[in-house]
């Protein structure tokens, strides 16, 4: 975007996290071309990482770590007559962490187009026919998927995955976010389904 991060390369800007960052330190490019993969923290170039960590202590000032049981929060927004489903967005198995962003990789040719997850009963309730193009519509944004009719689904909830940018899925999620973590709440937007 036009900003002189002073890192030209990639291996420069690992070399800038390991002065930065003592637990990248003994990381390079070069030592990962000679040995592969690493574990980190690595603070020593002349000594393998940590392939476990907190095996002695935690890094916390009493070395012990700390749980918290966070309470229940109900989700932003509920099904209601007008909006009766409830969508979960995920990843689908050969775009797991790729096809999000740039669509170049063989994962298309494993798994071409996403699908609108129905149970049967949902799907006979609303009148959708497995294969066929559906609207699926919030509070928020609409987006076109087609249809898939499976038991593995619960009644009550549809999933679509985010790997097709061009279908629009994120136009439907829901603001509501994580009071802890600042995290969207992807995964609970109420919605209907109707023909195109």
């Amino acid at each position: 975007m036009g900003a002189d991060l002073g890192c030209a390369t990639p291996a420069d800007a690992l070399a800038e996290c390991g002065r930065l960052a003592p637990v990248f330190a003994g990381l390079t490019h070069d030592r990962l071309d000679r040995e592969g993969a690493v574990p980190w923290p690595c603070p020593d170039p002349d000594r393998p990482g940590e392939a476990k960590l907190y095996l002695k202590r935690f890094a916390t000032p009493d070395s012990r770590a700390h749980l918290a049981a966070a309470p229940y929060l109900p989700p932003g927004e509920q099904p209601d007559d007008s909006y009766p489903l409830v969508l979960v967005t995920g990843r689908r198995w050969a775009h797991y962490n790729s096809g999000s962003m740039t669509r170049r990789g063989g994962n298309l040719a494993l798994d071409p187009v996403d699908f609108l997850d129905l149970h049967p009963d949902d799907a006979a309730r609303y009148e959708v026919r497995g294969g066929e193009q559906v609207t699926v519509e919030s509070r928020h944004g609409r987006a076109r998927l087609i249809a898939r009719v499976i038991e593995q689904t619960a009644p009550g909830q549809v999933f679509c995955s985010f790997h097709f940018p061009a279908n629009g899925v994120n136009r439907l999620t829901s603001d509501p976010a994580d009071t802890v973590t600042s995290c969207p709440e992807y995964k609970v937007t109420a919605v209907r389904v109707a023909p195109p």
